[in-house]
């Protein structure tokens, strides 16, 4: 993946389905801190019902030996969520954080502001990351309100179940955004980015190609 390897660190939980992990990038033997994802991984309860998921603080930035890359300004951002998505089955979510405590940039702020403006989940820019990882059937947008001890903001996003529910799932996602690109666009760059993923989601829900079951 452009020179760079993939190293993950997993720690064992209390609940025995569960691992908490890192996930670094390497290039030439020298790892980039912070770790690109930081959560937890579930493999879900079958006896339950309960999919697999995964709960994640997303880095965008990250370096080595003052060496900076911003994910998304490489086009890793897309590759490594892609990669992330094939661990999760059908039905089972991602869901990331984009109120940070520490280490929010650009990705973190703006998914915010989109979400402030009532801007489709799916096409703010963690909302489009959570796509290209196959997880955009629903989307939720968690707050936990815990009388002063808020977790962060997350938005979740949800694999299909199957064909039958994507091709639903596709039909409702395209009526949403058409209606979001017909809206007057506010002179703003983060409404315009967002109707331009708008198409692009469009054109590829139209093939299916992307997805796997």
């Amino acid at each position: 993946m452009d020179s760079y390897e993939i190293h993950v660190e997993v720690k064992k939980r209390h609940y025995f389905e569960q691992r908490y992990f890192e996930f670094y990038l390497v290039r030439n033997g020298k790892r980039f801190r912070p770790p690109v994802f930081v959560g937890i991984y579930s493999s879900g309860r079958i006896s339950l019902g309960i999919k697999g998921w995964i709960d994640e603080d997303y880095y965008e930035t990250i370096s080595s030996d003052g060496v900076t890359v911003n994910l998304a300004d490489s086009g890793l951002d897309v590759k490594l969520f892609k990669v992330l998505g094939n661990l999760i089955p059908a039905g089972g979510s991602i869901m990331v954080a984009y109120s940070m405590s520490w280490g929010e940039s650009n990705v973190h702020k703006n998914t915010a502001r989109a979400l402030s403006l009532g801007i489709p989940p799916i096409v703010t820019p963690i909302g489009y990351l959570l796509f290209h990882a196959g997880c955009w059937a629903d989307f939720r947008d968690w707050y936990y309100s815990e009388g002063g001890n808020e977790g962060p903001k997350k938005l979740q996003g949800f694999k299909p179940i199957n064909w039958d529910d994507a091709t639903m799932k596709a039909k409702k996602v395209t009526r949403i955004l058409q209606e979001f690109i017909k809206k007057k666009t506010i002179d703003d760059e983060l409404e315009k980015k967002a109707k331009e993923r708008a198409k692009e989601i469009m054109h590829m829900l139209s093939s299916y190609t992307h997805l796997n079951f």
